[in-house]
């Protein structure tokens, strides 16, 4: 299970000090290219699902998002795998009826605290955002764990959407 938060952010420099005074283990950054795609004959926006290829430097990942678990966190089931070819990936999923949804660009700086990744996120024609994420089993401790972080880090404007739904909304 991935058990997600997500909130706005106006800088990322607080952020950084704080991640630093915490004692953050600093991961790197990597640019990502997500391309999404629908099912042929089930809406995923309906459904709250996800099929997505990412790009991220020189990895390619596959991903399946299940609907999210409830309303205040972003956590659901996510399987993933590692791919060679993205783009081989991407005909095939066309080939099968499956269109392209939408595409989603940022450059990720990641961060590692106490078993939470920390994803400091630049997304394209949106802005800053930092996602906090446990992969593990969907508990209260593991839900109120993400929220003492974000306190810590003095984040307090948490959204459910995903980057595709929040660009959607800017395009119409």
């Amino acid at each position: 299970m991935e058990i997600e938060i997500k909130s706005r952010v106006r800088d990322f420099a607080l952020i950084k000090r704080r991640l630093s005074g915490l004692g953050a283990e600093y991961l790197g950054e990597v640019n990502q290219k997500d391309i999404y795609f629908n099912h042929p004959s089930r809406d995923f926006e309906s459904t709250d699902e996800a099929l997505r290829i990412r790009y991220s430097d020189e990895r390619t990942f596959m991903a399946y998002k299940g609907p999210k678990l409830d309303k205040k966190t972003k956590s659901r089931e996510e399987i993933e795998l590692e791919i060679s070819d993205g783009e081989k990936a991407e005909k095939i999923l066309e080939r099968l009826g499956f269109r392209k949804a939408g595409t989603v660009s940022k450059v990720r700086e990641r961060y590692l605290l106490d078993n939470t990744e920390i994803a400091m996120d630049d997304v394209h024609g949106l802005g800053l955002f930092v996602e906090l994420e446990i992969i593990g089993r969907y508990t209260k401790e593991n839900i109120g764990k993400l929220f003492d972080t974000a306190q810590k880090l003095g984040l307090d404007e948490f959204i459910q959407e995903s980057y595709l739904e929040l660009l959607s909304k800017n395009e119409e």
